[in-house]
Order: structure tokens, then sequence, then C-alpha cells
């Protein structure tokens, strides 16, 4: 499968556990697919990611961690855009690319980030998300996602 093609298909599946897990009346089901989510669209954008450099002659794989990949773009392309951008989005609290690496970080090390606490024993919420459910921002980051890939592609002639 091409990098594109790997990108489609990873968005496709993230989307479809989202419609399952608003879908789903059972709590066990929905954490289950709001959990398997998290991980398509961390993959799906790290696919996104190996996508757009190939136009810049590297060749990345999605399953290294975002650290590595973005070192390998800063040694050979630090002037890309699409580098660039993803720099400033990871420097800028509460943007949707720094919100899937602290996710991704939390569920491949079993720490808690710091911008989480426990609310009850059974649920941990958001700080700043107080009232608000703690996976509404999921749309959010499919959606944001979806549109940088958009972009990404609308900028490069790489299809």
């Amino acid at each position: 499968m091409n990098r594109r093609g790997l990108t489609n298909a990873l968005l496709y599946q993230a989307r479809l556990m989202l419609a399952l897990a608003e879908q789903s009346s059972l709590t066990a089901e929905r954490q289950a697919c709001e959990s398997s989510f998290e991980v398509l669209v961390y993959r799906a954008w790290m696919a996104a990611l190996c996508e757009a450099a190939e136009p810049y002659g590297l060749t990345l794989a999605p399953e290294k961690p975002l650290n590595e990949l973005l070192s390998i773009w800063q040694g050979d392309r630090p002037d890309a855009w699409e580098f660039k951008a993803v720099q400033a989005g990871l420097g800028q609290p509460g943007h949707w690319m720094q919100q899937l690496q602290r996710a991704q970080t939390h569920w491949s090390s079993g720490l808690v980030p710091e911008g989480v606490k426990k609310a009850d024993p059974n649920r941990i919420t958001l700080v700043s998300d107080d009232n608000q459910e703690p996976t509404n921002h999921y749309p959010r980051f499919l959606n944001e996602l979806q549109q940088w890939v958009d972009d990404v592609r609308a900028q490069s002639d790489h299809s």
C-alpha cells in the first residue's frame, strides 16, 4: 500500500471507531472504541507525516516514534513547511498535535500526563474540561488532522 493509501485507510478506520463509540450504549464498548480511535488517529498522523516527507526525498517509517521522524526531517529538510507546521503545533498549548502526542505518550508509557487529574476512581478528566465529557475533543482531532492532510496534499504535488 502506498503512503497516501495508508493515510486514507487509517483515517477511515479512525472515523469508524469514532462512529462506533458515539453509537455505543455500553460503557466498556464505548471506551474500547475510543481507545482504538486514539491509536488509529495517531497512526494516521504518523502516516500523513511520512506521506508529506516523500516529495522531499525522505523515506520515513510510520511505525517510528514522532521524535525520530522529526529528527530525520530536521537533519535533512529543516526548511520544509510541513516540518515547521508540526514543530509549531507541538509547541502550542492546546493544539491538536500536542494533545495527540500527549495522549500517545500516556498510552505508551502508562503515566498520567501533567494535564490530567483524577475526578473519581473510575474516570480521568482533563483539568480544563471539568464540566465537559473528557473525550469530546475526538471529532476535533479527526477534523483537524483531515484538514492538515488535505492542506499538505493541496500544497504538494505528490498525487
